[in-house]
């Protein structure tokens, strides 16, 4: 049955699911925003059914709504409207962490909807609906975090909906786990970017470098507001894994200092271990 679907936050990552969700389905997209240049452009290239600005009118016709917005801004979303979701609508947040959405959505009243967590394994350097395209999804993993209230019908929908996107692999896990498993995966090899392209080395080294250097600098070109407050929300568990990478850092400055065969034993099993990661990993 056609339904009313609305994406709040028409950027890169929910236009490019509301535009995956317009070629692939007969449901009914509304891009929800509040940037008029925005709903401009969306409504000029015919990138949804129908443009909105976020309002309870919209919100109260909508039968699934996704959430690409800042940590901070789902809360708020939630907080200003869950009292008028549709009866039985299906909310989903497709932020980069989970625990905190989970933990502050757990202290509203949710009788009338259906709460589902999710996280699109996919995005570009470049942010903003410009950079949106239908594709974005194309064999990418979508993970999505239940709990023992997490409706199963919900959840069968958002997994149908994510393989229509595009998505190859979905994964359903807890938010601890999602966000122990995304800091590892995501957040860390941010840090690790962010860190490296600090380095009084940079701006030196026009003429030296080749793809190892593009490689470790690809995403320092970051969203600073976004990834602070993903940064920030998981702080825990993303200081843990900053100090095993030092840790893992010091380890190997000792071992370059040593005589022994410690430093080609490591660089023997980081080989194989990449090598087992590209027979068994799908990107």
């Amino acid at each position: 049955m056609k339904k009313i679907i609305g994406v709040v936050g028409y950027g890169l990552i929910g236009g490019s699911f509301g535009m995956a969700l317009k070629e692939n389905t007969n449901n009914y997209i509304i891009a929800i925003d509040n940037s008029k240049e925005v709903l401009d452009y969306v409504e000029k290239n015919n990138l949804a059914d129908e443009v909105s600005y976020v309002n309870c009118t919209t919100v109260k016709k909508c039968d699934i709504i996704y959430i690409a917005l800042y940590p901070d801004a789902i809360i708020d979303f939630f907080k200003s409207f869950c009292s008028s979701f549709k009866k039985d609508a299906i909310i989903v947040d497709l932020c980069g962490i989970k625990h905190y959405i989970h933990e502050n959505i757990s202290t509203l009243d949710n009788n009338n909807f259906h709460y589902i967590g999710a996280h699109p394994m996919a995005g570009k350097e470049k942010n903003g609906i410009t950079a949106a395209c239908s594709d974005l999804y194309n064999g990418a993993s979508f993970l999505i975090t239940k709990t023992e209230k997490t409706n199963s019908e919900a959840l069968e929908t958002v997994e149908q909906l994510a393989k229509v996107a595009g998505f190859k692999n979905i994964i359903v896990t807890d938010d601890i786990n999602h966000d122990r498993m995304i800091t590892y995966t995501s957040q860390l090899p941010h840090i690790m970017s962010v860190a490296y392209i600090m380095q009084e080395s940079h701006d030196k080294c026009y003429g030296y470098y080749a793809g190892s250097f593009k490689d470790m600098t690809r995403v320092a070109d970051i969203n600073a507001g976004l990834w602070t407050q993903l940064f920030k929300h998981n702080k825990e568990i993303l200081t843990t894994q900053i100090d095993e990478y030092i840790n893992a850092l010091v380890n190997i400055r000792d071992y370059i200092n040593s005589d022994g065969d410690e430093l080609l034993e490591l660089l023997n099993k980081s080989k194989l271990l990449k090598e087992w990661q590209d027979e068994n990993y799908t990107y």
